[in-house]
């Protein structure tokens, strides 16, 4: 291979045979030999290459296009290429090297042969590579800015000129400062921050920044410096995101969790029901410090029968499948202490979708449960009163309905009565009218007897005469007697049946009047009953009412 080096330069080939990869061609291509460092670095033996064309080593793309031409044409014409070049491997492995083609030139000056001195860069060439994509990547990507150590801008890409509203024209040149606020630019924090760049040290985190026009832009970013051989920084490149619309979202999320902090109850847990923290609002009304719950279980605040129940178990089992819960709830505070909540459980997801933590949102409603379980009592009460009501109700009309029947029975009584009273009247002067018929046989009998005496004294003066006369005379005054006798006790039975119709009209008297008190009394009784119906319809119906409303 070094047979055309004279001695001494015999000695510089061999170096460069043991460092790189030498390898000679014919003008037409045609590989004539090549050292180890090459075979190894092409992985093949002498045997399988020598006499193939160079093409061998060149993608098949490129073997026939216009370029790989020109390449052997610049060489054939006596021209040293020297470049960075994409070969191929046995097996079809990608090699980078950095070579050199050198055509040999004869007695005559025409190029006899080419000799190729090569170095594998390949391990240095995807390095590079990769570092240009991810370059290419961040750029596609990200705003990126790239300034001087005093912070003058050298060039800035298409997002980062897009975030902040500017032209390169516009900010080529320009200080760092102009997307800076006024009153940080002169502050020590702001000098600090590009000392520490000029130290190298990088800076990172969210930055305020202001764009044209003064609009305000958030940048997640990274100020890097870049460093030169000696490891002394020369420029910095900043990468950023600009993460406005998130910090805002963010800013107002935030917020919004103050003001939830500041007006509700809120409280942290673990998985397991573990109390991780609480605010003051939620200690207060549990009458707890922090210190006292911290660490222990969400049952603290149950009953046991709560904490024992089926119900229970699901709550949490829920909770942990990341299923968000709400409700009012029944809790029990320090000593005891009754207290119900207006709550919402909610489960926080890590990046992979699973729940790690348990947020409770709280509002005490104690007052409000407590009135609504008497409203609910009381409503109870009103439901059984309107129910008594309407059963009074009921009975009430059934009593004047009793009462209505019993003043026409009193009305009907009282005409009977006063029937029989007339009755009685009659009895009364037809009694009073046979006084009159015992006086005249009274008459009639003394009137007898007269005539008897008459004829007694008759009879006496006629002697024997008259004796048959003064039998019968004997027989008419016995008769008389007799007749007599029978008047004076029609006489005392008639006296008697006077008395006791008088007793009967008197006593008919009374009862009618009796009846008429009774009727009138019936009568108010019936009169007052139809009202204390209608007011106790009234009242029935404002409770249902008032119930109804309670309810709702």
């Amino acid at each position: 291979m070094f047979g055309l080096f004279k001695q001494g330069e015999l000695e510089k080939a061999a170096a460069i045979d043991r460092s790189q990869a030498v390898s000679e061609f014919r003008m037409d291509g045609t590989l004539i030999t090549a050292n180890q460092k090459f075979l190894k670095m092409m992985g093949y033996a002498l045997s399988e290459i020598q006499g193939h064309h160079h093409r061998m080593f060149v993608d098949a793309d490129e073997r026939d296009s216009t370029r790989y031409r020109e390449f052997w044409a610049r060489l054939n014409r006596g021209e040293c290429l020297a470049a960075e070049y994409e070969r191929v491997a046995k097996g079809g492995a990608k090699v980078w090297i950095r070579a050199c083609y050198n055509p040999i030139l004869d007695a005559t000056g025409r190029p006899s042969k080419v000799i190729e001195f090569a170095t594998d860069i390949t391990a240095r060439k995807m390095r590079s590579m990769e570092d240009a994509s991810q370059v290419a990547a961040i750029d596609r990507s990200q705003a990126v800015i790239s300034f001087k150590l005093d912070g003058t801008i050298e060039r800035a890409n298409e997002h980062f000129l897009r975030a902040m509203g500017y032209t390169l024209a516009e900010i080529e040149g320009g200080h760092h400062s102009m997307f800076v606020d006024p009153a940080e630019r002169d502050c020590a924090a702001y000098q600090e921050f590009w000392a520490r760049l000029n130290r190298g040290e990088c800076q990172t985190g969210q930055f305020r920044r202001i764009a044209k026009g003064g609009r305000e832009v958030w940048m997640l970013a990274s100020y890097n410096p870049v460093l030169d051989e000696k490891g002394k920084p020369f420029a910095v490149v900043k990468f950023a995101t600009d993460v406005t619309s998130q910090k805002l979202e963010a800013i107002d999320t935030s917020g919004q969790i103050e003001a939830i902090g500041r007006s509700q109850a809120v409280i942290e847990f673990g998985m397991d029901g573990a109390i991780i923290a609480a605010n003051e609002n939620f200690l207060k009304s549990v009458g707890y410090s922090l210190r006292e719950i911290q660490g222990k279980h969400h049952s603290l605040f149950m009953t046991v029968d709560e904490c024992n129940s089926a119900a229970y178990r699901d709550f949490w089992a829920r909770l942990n499948r990341g299923e968000y819960q709400t409700g009012e709830y029944r809790r029990v505070g320090r000593n005891g202490k009754e207290i119900y909540i207006q709550a919402s459980y909610n489960p926080i997801l890590d990046l992979n979708g699973k729940p790690y933590k348990v947020v409770k949102y709280a509002a005490d409603v104690t007052e409000a449960a407590l009135a609504r379980r008497r409203a609910e009592r009381a409503r109870s009460l009103i439901e059984s009163v309107a129910a008594g009501s309407e059963e009074m109700r009921t009975s009430i009309r059934t009593i004047s309905e009793t009462m209505g029947k019993s003043k026409e029975a009193a009305n009907l009584a009282v005409s009977r009565v006063q029937s029989a009273n007339t009755q009685a009247d009659r009895l009364n002067a037809a009694a009073h009218a046979m006084e009159g018929i015992v006086e005249l046989i009274g008459d009639i009998t003394g009137q007898i007897n007269l005539l008897a005496l008459n004829a007694r004294i008759e009879c006496a003066r006629a002697g024997e005469a008259g004796a048959g006369f003064a039998v019968v005379t004997g027989e008419v005054r016995n008769l008389a007697d007799q007749a007599k006798q029978a008047t004076t006790r029609i006489s005392n039975e008639i006296t008697s049946l006077n008395a006791i119709a008088e007793e009967v009209v008197s006593t008919l008297n009374g009862v009618r009047s009796a009846i008429d008190s009774v009727s009138e009394f019936v009568a108010s009784s019936a009169d007052a009953i139809e009202e204390q119906t209608v007011v106790s319809g009234d009242m029935s119906s404002n409770m249902q009412r008032a119930a109804a409303e309670l309810a709702v």
